[in-house]
């Protein structure tokens, strides 16, 4: 009101006879015709009723006036002014009110690129060979993989649902196991170049890849500058590796330290005259991590490849990184004549206090390269059978510690599992499940009859697979190549026997590729082949529960259970059967799950029916697996 009175009150004065003026004459047209409309063509009537008439439409004061004091007008702006303030409360209010209970979404984890990808794990000089075919007697690189030959492959990678490749050693070295590394900063080139590394990483950074390599920081080969100028004791390079003196005529050796290959750990060296300490074979001497020189080398080689890209390292035997500086004798076991590593406690030369330290100035280096998310860099160790171990990397900083299922201490599989996960923190520790590597029998050698069931318990436990490569498929142990040749056959992709290498191969294949390969495995007609399987696994696990659920395991005799769930996802029983009998008691010992649950995944039949858990009616076969959907 305020405001109209206001307007008025601004609007120009007029006399009367302007007033009469304004508002007394006659609406006039532009057209002469548009007095009467009715009588126009379309297009001029359109035309006057648009805008063709003048002066219409104004009120003057006085009308203004009677409007804005007449009461119903009055009633009528108190009324939609309330109306509005009304309408705009409801709506404050409905919204707090569907605020408050409406349900939440789930929380989720703040999961990082290497929380559950599958890492493939590759053998170069096994995997694929790009080399053109040739005649004749093979030659150094033809017939042996190469880093082109993984490049060939990332769309098999990716139809795996792996994005992490890890490979093994490919750095120039003198021996054909590319351990005993004489040039940290180079490709072997058996393997490849340079620039074929570069452009793997271009390639798979495209495809959202990830590539881990092997750190050995433990040793170089013999042939190594930095060995060589410590053989002559030039400069820094003098204490680079572990010297003592010996007397290798008399069998006097500076203490009864032992190889883990057999033999003294020390070896004479002619042109020195002195003794080199390897804890490996004795083509690998041992470096001196005590000297800061050493040290500030490893850092070099750390930041040369993350500079390249690499997204983390595999740091190769960290528990023999340092030595007692005293070289003091280590601890003979009772009952043992000391010709032998097993017969000592290694309590001089494995699992060194500084071992752990030094790890942590590692991952400091990582760290400072994980600038942005996504860009984080990984540091993974392999451990043995003791957990206390495995627990002392993850504090000291370790991204990943790897570890089997499989016991050398006599513990069945579900107790090494029990007792692994026992000290598991499933928010910051990422254990990496392995069964095999190229040092170590394939899981389809050590356990036949179960290679689905333990595909499903690799593949659905906390952590990260590390699948070595062809065990995707099956692949067995050559039956007649020495350890560790058998274990390293190449890849097996058709039944041909050509997928790897038209060329004379480096190493034998094993006679059963004809039936195991991949392209067997992809055949029509069997949908529940090991690498279908795998394939459906790596699917599943892509759900909420399965990457960073929690886990509740339960025993009932030979049937292995356990739960993983997060809240507002569905939850997933995980049963396997590892017994030598049919299990018929269903699944009673998994507790705090609904009686009625969903069949997700089999390893051995199509099943999508819903299961009662009261009853007693299922069935899980032996080495059988099954995965159980709930709410």
């Amino acid at each position: 009101m305020e405001e109209i009175n206001a307007y008025i009150e601004e609007e120009p004065k007029l006399n009367d006879a302007a007033v009469e003026t304004e508002f007394n004459t006659e609406p006039t047209c532009k057209h002469a015709t548009c007095n009467n409309v009715n009588d126009l063509d379309p297009s001029t009537a359109i035309e006057c009723l648009s805008g063709g008439f003048e002066n219409v439409g104004v009120l003057g004061k006085e009308e203004l006036m009677k409007y804005a004091n007449d009461p119903f007008w009055k009633r009528l702006r108190l009324m939609l002014h309330i109306l509005f303030w009304v309408g705009w409360s409801a709506m404050l209010v409905a919204a707090a009110i569907i605020i408050a209970l409406a349900p939440r979404c789930p929380s989720r984890a703040d999961q990082k690129w290497y929380d559950r990808q599958v890492v493939y794990e590759i053998l170069t000089e096994s995997f694929q060979d790009t080399d053109p075919e040739s005649q004749g007697v093979w030659k150094e690189g033809e017939g042996m993989g190469d880093i082109k030959g993984i490049t060939s492959r990332v769309n098999y990678f990716l139809e795996l649902k792996s994005n992490v490749l890890y490979i093994n050693s490919i750095y120039r070295s003198d021996d054909n196991d590319h351990m005993a590394v004489v040039d940290h900063k180079s490709i072997d080139s058996a393997l490849g170049t340079m620039e074929d590394f570069d452009q793997l990483r271009k390639v798979t950074k495209k495809k959202q890849m990830r590539i881990i390599m092997d750190f050995i920081p433990n040793h170089t080969g013999k042939t190594s500058e930095w060995f060589k100028k410590s053989q002559r004791k030039e400069g820094k390079y003098t204490e680079y590796y572990v010297w003592a003196q010996c007397d290798n005529k008399s069998d006097i050796y500076p203490n009864n330290w032992m190889s883990l290959k057999g033999g003294r750990a020390w070896t004479y060296d002619d042109i020195r005259e002195e003794c080199y300490l390897h804890q490996l074979e004795n083509d690998k001497p041992d470096l001196n991590l005590w000297n800061t020189n050493v040290r500030q080398e490893l850092e070099d080689i750390l930041r040369f490849w993350l500079n390249k890209g690499v997204d983390g390292f595999h740091i190769l035997n960290p528990e023999y990184l340092y030595e007692d500086q005293n070289f003091g004798d280590e601890i003979l076991m009772s009952g043992k004549e000391g010709n032998a590593y097993t017969d000592f406690k290694h309590n001089q030369t494995s699992h060194h206090s500084e071992n752990l330290k030094l790890l942590s100035v590692w991952k400091s280096i990582l760290d400072a390269y994980s600038t942005k998310p996504g860009r984080e860099k990984v540091l993974v160790v392999t451990a043995k059978d003791d957990v206390n171990s495995t627990m002392k990397y993850f504090e000291a900083g370790a991204t990943i510690v790897r570890v089997t299922p499989f016991s050398d201490t006599g513990f069945s599989l579900t107790e090494r599992i029990e007792a692994e996960l026992s000290h598991m923190d499933i928010e910051s520790n990422r254990f990496g499940w392995m069964y095999s590597n190229k040092d170590s029998s394939r899981l389809a050698s050590l356990k036949p009859e179960q290679v689905k069931a333990l595909m499903t318990l690799q593949a659905t436990l906390p952590g990260v697979p590390f699948v070595y490569y062809g065990n995707e498929i099956g692949m067995t142990d050559h039956p007649s190549l020495p350890e560790p040749l058998k274990y390293r056959t190449p890849m097996q992709w058709n039944m041909k026997g050509t997928g790897f290498s038209k060329n004379t191969k480096w190493l034998a294949q094993n006679p059963n590729y004809v039936e195991i390969n991949v392209e067997e495995e992809n055949a029509v007609g069997n949908d529940f082949t090991i690498l279908k399987v795998f394939r459906k696994l790596s699917f599943l696990t892509e759900n909420e529960s399965f990457q960073w659920g929690h886990m509740n395991l339960f025993r009932d005799k030979d049937l292995l259970m356990f739960t993983r769930k997060t809240e507002g996802f569905p939850g997933y029983l995980v049963a396997m059967n590892l017994g030598s009998k049919r299990e018929m008691e269903s699944f009673h010992g998994a507790t705090g799950i609904p009686k009625n649950v969903k069949v997700v995944f089999h390893t051995h039949t199509d099943d999508n029916t819903v299961i009662n858990l009261s009853d007693n009616s299922s069935v899980l076969e032996t080495n059988h697996a099954i995965i159980l959907e709930y709410e």
